[in-house]
């Protein structure tokens, strides 16, 4: 054997009694730590194969995704899109409510949207998906995460909150309610007293902002209020007593056209009730608008109804008239005073003749247009008016007809602020200072504008404007031809109006405003956003578009290419909803597409 053979099986005998103790050491360890029988030590290996699985599949779950367990209420969001997260937090926070309660008094429910607040999405949606790496080594760990969500992530603008605040205090402060008198089971008794309110606008919005939330339904706040003491209780009418017997002891007989009526004791006692003169003295008084109630009542059996005057308007001119006939009343006013006089002075029989006054016919305007340019602008004249909306529309081929009312109005622009936003971003990525997988915030750019332009979540929106300059975007956009009704620096909010949507749509659309890549990013990315109830929901055409939604504004900007033309159509609104931004769309199709 060579000498180069022998070192070399000398070294692997080496080799082999180095590694036969450490095999047989660790052998007599796992010997010494696992259970005897092989069916346990099966069972051990299975559990760490398993805890092994569930680990990885917990490496492996996307970040970006809806938890197992992500809840809202009555909405399961397990693995859901950041779009279908946000569009399921915007739905649930449209649907919640503040019931505002003071005592047995009063209670009022408001959206909670009209408040001022407003969502922070986000947040919400991180809530729903955050899962931390360390977490994810831990089996089991997965099912741990606090992803339902019950409760509202949120913040008030100062001065619409401000407004609510003051409009609430002042709606539950009132003035105490003196006692009644009534009659119980054939026996005078008065009635009790109400307390009073006093409500300051500094102690409520204090509440209203200590208490938390709940996403989806109705959350429940007691106004904190003074209560205010009635001048005069029950326990007074004991002076009035007699006073009140001998008011109570009238009989009262009210002849119209030849039918009489006689109120009852117990309708009689309603209508009397405590007064306090200058001096602190009580006595009685009657209260006329309960004396008018029952009247009206009367009325109904022997007044004659006036008829109804039928206009009929087409594109805005009467063109016909059906003049309804004059009805007639019991005069209410003179009757009342007369009896209201009556029921506290002798004698104790009080006859009424009842005179009757002449009644105008009602109006009904019928409302027609026309399938002409002339029929539209009618259509959104009257709507402008009646529901407050603001209007703007161009057809950009056919007839080229245009419409417009309000439009140059500058109000809150919601999310609408956003398509200007993204016109600067544009330009800085055209200028190579942005790129689209530059990081921002927890995410990309690219990942931030389908936030912005999708989800329609603000984040992103924010840090952009941030990053630019209010006055940079305001004089960007001026120099695009803008109206100065857009505006970054108004302070309460955004503010933009129709006509300036319209015009950003014709040039989204025609490619003279945003070109190329850019052009084809957004267009797609308002026409897949999860906002559908505007104008794609009143449209038989295919919609892009981009909403808006704050406090009680809701408007839609689309550009819609319709089965017999392409138009563009911006309808903004306060107190409105997006049904009936679709009601409005369906109708101004109807005309334009007949």
């Amino acid at each position: 054997m060579s000498i180069a053979k022998k070192a070399k099986k000398q070294t692997a005998d080496n080799i082999e009694k180095t590694e036969r103790p450490a095999r047989l050491s660790l052998k007599s360890r796992y010997t010494t730590h696992m259970p005897k029988r092989r069916s346990h030590r099966v069972l051990i290996w299975v559990i760490v194969l398993a805890a092994f699985v569930i680990v990885c599949a917990q490496l492996l779950y996307p970040p970006d995704r809806g938890l197992p367990l992500a809840s809202v209420p009555n909405q399961s969001l397990a693995m859901a899109t950041h779009e279908t997260m946000a569009k399921a937090i915007v739905d649930q926070f449209d649907a919640s409510k503040l019931k505002l309660t003071l005592g047995n008094d009063k209670s009022i429910e408001y959206p909670l949207k009209v408040t001022g607040a407003e969502p922070n999405t986000e947040e919400m949606i991180t809530l729903l998906s955050n899962y931390p790496l360390w977490q994810r080594f831990i089996p089991g760990s997965i099912l741990w995460q606090p992803a339902r969500l019950n409760e509202v992530d949120m913040y008030y603008s100062d001065q619409t909150f401000k407004q609510f605040v003051d409009a609430r205090a002042k709606e539950f402060s009132f003035p105490a309610s003196n006692a009644r008198l009534a009659i119980d089971k054939g026996k005078l008794k008065a009635t009790e007293a109400i307390a009073g309110s006093l409500v300051t606008s500094d102690n409520l919005l204090s509440t209203i902002s200590r208490t938390s939330i709940g996403l989806g339904r109705t959350t429940s706040i007691e106004v904190p209020s003074k209560r205010i003491a009635p001048a005069r209780t029950s326990k007074d009418l004991a002076k009035v007593q007699a006073q009140a017997k001998a008011a109570l002891a009238h009989t009262i007989i009210i002849t119209a056209d030849k039918q009489t009526f006689s109120p009852s004791e117990q309708e009689r006692a309603s209508w009397i009730v405590l007064s306090t003169g200058d001096k602190g003295e009580v006595s009685l008084a009657v209260d006329e608008d309960k004396i008018k109630a029952y009247l009206s009542d009367v009325n109904t059996k022997v007044g004659t109804p006036a008829g109804v005057t039928n206009i009929t308007i087409v594109d805005g001119r009467e063109v016909g008239r059906d003049v309804g006939a004059d009805g007639r009343a019991i005069d209410v006013d003179a009757i009342s005073t007369q009896l209201s006089v009556a029921l506290l002075v002798s004698p104790p029989e009080v006859k009424v003749e009842a005179k009757f006054v002449p009644t105008q016919p009602g109006i009904i305007y019928n409302n027609k247009y026309t399938a002409t340019q002339a029929g539209l602008q009618a259509y959104v004249d009257d709507m402008a008016a009646s529901k407050n909306m603001h209007f703007s529309i161009q057809q950009l081929d056919g007839g080229h007809w245009s419409a417009s009312s309000r439009a140059e109005e500058s109000i809150p622009s919601a999310s609408t602020y956003k398509l200007f936003v993204a016109l600067v971003l544009f330009d800085r990525i055209d200028k190579g200072e942005i790129h689209w997988d530059d990081p921002m915030l927890d995410t990309t750019v690219a990942g931030c504008f389908d936030r912005m332009t999708v989800a329609s979540t603000n984040p992103c929106a924010e840090k952009w404007i941030a990053m630019f300059g209010r006055e940079y975007i305001n004089n960007f956009i001026y120099e695009r031809g803008f109206s100065h009704g857009t505006s970054f620096t108004t302070g309460l909010a955004n503010q933009t109006t129709a006509a300036d949507l319209t015009k950003y749509m014709t040039g989204l659309n025609d490619g003279t405003l945003v070109k190329g890549a850019n052009r084809d990013l957004l267009l797609n990315n308002l026409g897949r956003h999860p906002y559908r109830y505007g104008i794609p929901t009143g449209s038989s055409g295919i919609v892009h578009d981009k909403v808006g939604f704050l406090w009680d504004y809701v408007h839609d900007a689309a550009i819609v290419q319709h089965p017999r033309g392409t138009y563009i159509m911006t309808v903004m609104t306060k107190g409105q909803s997006y049904a009936a931004i679709a009601s409005v769309t369906r109708e101004i199709e109807r005309i334009m597409y007949p």
